[in-house]
């Protein structure tokens, strides 16, 4: 009789230790998962905090390079208005510079002009002697203006090579000329002959070298 009492004593506590184990998981148990809720609720805010940072990061990258491009592109405007400018300036310095150009280019009396154009001419027919005549009054007519002295050289410089070369031209032709008149008076007629010749051959239109050549050769008795 005294042992059953035991029995039921001793299971009696054993399901009160059960149950309290049990209670004790569930409160742990439940302890356990409002941890973990904690933590989600904190990741999730960390991850919305750093998308809504992104966003703003881009939100702002965006509206630095919409200003920075505005300004580039304001830059660049006035630098091409700038450039215009500049270049407008540059036009009007060159169109100033033509201008007081044209306004400081002397004129020419007409008088040297017709005498510097008349010797052209008769340089060009093979009339050095009368060439050299008018080249040489141009010459004293520009000398005697009341031209600039970088003027005068400028128009002196057109006809002087033609003019030295009239010059030279004739005076040989002349020395030929009176080589021969001097031989023909000696009666030397095939000396007189060639002098005459070799003065027709560098001026051929040298009136008196032509003549005194024809009567040379009807002395001698030649066609």
């Amino acid at each position: 009789m005294s042992f059953r009492v035991i029995f039921k004593s001793g299971l009696a506590s054993n399901r009160k230790l059960i149950q309290i184990i049990i209670l004790g998981l569930i409160i742990v148990l439940l302890f356990s998962m409002a941890i973990l809720g904690s933590a989600c609720k904190a990741k999730t805010g960390t991850g919305i905090a750093a998308g809504t940072g992104k966003q703003e990061s881009s939100v702002s990258s965006n509206s630095s390079n919409s200003t920075n491009s505005s300004t580039s592109s304001t830059g660049s405007s006035q630098s091409s208005g700038s450039t215009a400018a500049n270049s407008g300036s540059t036009n009007e310095t060159s169109s100033q510079s033509a201008s007081e150009t044209e306004t400081t280019v002397e004129a020419i009396p007409q008088e040297i002009s017709n005498l510097i154009t008349e010797a052209d001419g008769y340089y060009a027919s093979g009339e050095y002697a009368l060439a050299s005549y008018t080249y040489r009054k141009a010459e004293l007519a520009i000398n005697d203006s009341n031209l600039t002295k970088e003027t005068q050289q400028l128009q002196l410089s057109l006809f002087s090579t033609k003019y030295n070369k009239a010059k030279e031209i004739t005076d040989t032709a002349r020395m030929h000329f009176g080589n021969a008149m001097t031989l023909e008076y000696q009666q030397r007629f095939t000396e007189a002959k060639k002098e005459l010749e070799a003065a027709l051959a560098i001026y051929p239109k040298y009136k008196d070298a032509v003549d005194a050549y024809n009567t040379l050769k009807a002395t001698m008795g030649l066609q």
